[in-house]
């Protein structure tokens, strides 16, 4: 994973190329819950990878939702301190994003613990062929 000068950041940034299986993954944190929001990872897919310094080349935007037995567990530490109380106020049916369809293409699933830390895993089908739209996500994130 690339990132840059994120010591002093509240999100976290990173750019990764598929592997001949068609498998991407990545280490990061397990993000907390906001006012209003689903817990969630963002991600944008590019054609190749001289593309991806330029957002307007995006041919797939999204967000991965996580799902809700996992978010209890990693909340109940006392390192997210106010993320229990904003994810018991916020459905995926009631979500900005993942309202549509209570998240049913973007829910990840989740093994793992607080201790050893968390597997998320979502597949997601993407026709590389598709041509960029310079779209933004819902809520210009």
């Amino acid at each position: 994973m690339y990132s840059s000068g994120i010591e002093n950041e509240s999100y976290l940034r990173g750019v990764q190329v598929v592997g001949s299986d068609g498998v991407v993954s990545f280490t990061s944190i397990f993000p907390g819950c906001y006012d209003g929001r689903w817990p969630h990872i963002h991600f944008e897919v590019y054609p190749n990878v001289d593309a991806i310094t330029d957002a307007s080349n995006a041919i797939a935007t999204s967000q991965v939702a996580l799902p809700q037995a996992a978010c209890d567990v990693v909340y109940a530490d006392a390192a997210y301190p106010s993320s229990a109380s904003n994810l018991s106020r916020v459905s995926l049916e009631s979500d900005n994003v993942f309202g549509d369809d209570g998240g049913a293409l973007e829910l990840a699933t989740a093994t793992g613990d607080n201790s050893t830390g968390w597997t998320v895993a979502l597949g997601v089908r993407v026709d590389t062929t598709t041509t960029p739209t310079a779209g933004a996500m819902p809520g210009g994130r």
